[in-house]
């Protein structure tokens, strides 16, 4: 998915703006964070949807609220949501939704999880959040526009990445588990914990992403990664300032860092 240009917006208001529409994207990923927060100490029912896979009460709760909001106000356009599944639109406008992203951790209290919200038009991701709501950030980017931490006291930040050259100097980030104990993929990984400088777990992909853009991290690294966690990562980190390249890992899993879903190589600055 192509993060550079800029094209229409059909399907919203007639009247609408890319700001407006930015906007309303950071307002989404707000609501959902705030939904989260009121149900911090009470996830209700957690089951398995798959191996290691949990699904809380309030990840169909905000899912429920994200995609509504977009219908009402977008009713044309496609959307793309962990959960309730959805399609992409070839050419038109389609919206991707983790309504809580970090599911493992929210269902244990513990921080960081988030929700992540993108639209793309096409092939080109337009705008993207993340809400973090128990670290009061949110963090977002428009096509061309740059990268922002928003604080809870409405204060923005710009987002750059991370200055590290070699991996020896970087911090990484990496969640990963495997199915199968034999899985060749570990191994790859295995070195590129031992040739970092230290390794951080999260537990989210869409903090993840984020802190890759922050500079917080300047490798990031999953083995479940998907279209609406990888979708803000490529526009943050792009906006971020993050030179764009791809490098295939060694036969590794993907594990994606600045621009690219297969590489090892810390995010770099453009020059």
């Amino acid at each position: 998915m192509s993060t550079s240009g800029s094209v229409p917006l059909p399907g919203g208001p007639a009247d609408e703006s890319p700001e407006k529409l930015g906007l309303f994207v950071r307002e989404l990923a707000r609501a959902a964070g705030e939904l989260h927060l009121t149900r911090l100490e009470d996830p209700g029912e957690i089951r398995e949807k798959g191996p290691k896979d949990l699904v809380t009460e309030v990840d169909l709760l905000s899912e429920d609220l994200l995609i509504s909001r977009i219908q009402e106000r977008y009713p044309n356009d496609s959307i793309l949501s962990e959960e309730k599944g959805g399609e992409i639109s070839p050419t038109g406008r389609t919206w991707f939704i983790d309504p809580v992203d970090g599911t493992a951790n929210f269902a244990r209290a513990n921080p960081l999880f988030c929700a992540c919200v993108a639209v793309a038009e096409g092939q080109k991701i337009l705008h993207a959040a993340v809400a973090a709501p128990r670290l009061g950030d949110i963090y977002h980017a428009s096509l061309g526009e740059g990268a922002f931490r928003e604080t809870a006291s409405g204060e923005s930040y710009p987002l750059q990445v991370g200055g590290a050259e070699k991996l020896e100097d970087s911090f990484v980030g990496a969640d990963v588990s495997y199915r199968h104990g034999n899985d060749p993929a570990k191994n790859n990984i295995l070195e590129v914990f031992k040739k970092c400088w230290q390794v951080r777990s999260i537990g989210s992909a869409g903090i993840r992403g984020a802190w890759l853009a922050a500079g917080y991290i300047d490798v990031s690294i999953g083995t479940r990664n998907t279209a609406w966690d990888y979708a803000p990562t490529a526009l943050m980190v792009s906006e971020a300032g993050a030179a764009s390249r791809t490098s295939p890992a060694e036969s590794g899993p993907t594990t994606p860092t600045a621009s690219s879903p297969r590489t090892t190589t810390p995010c770099r600055k453009r020059s």
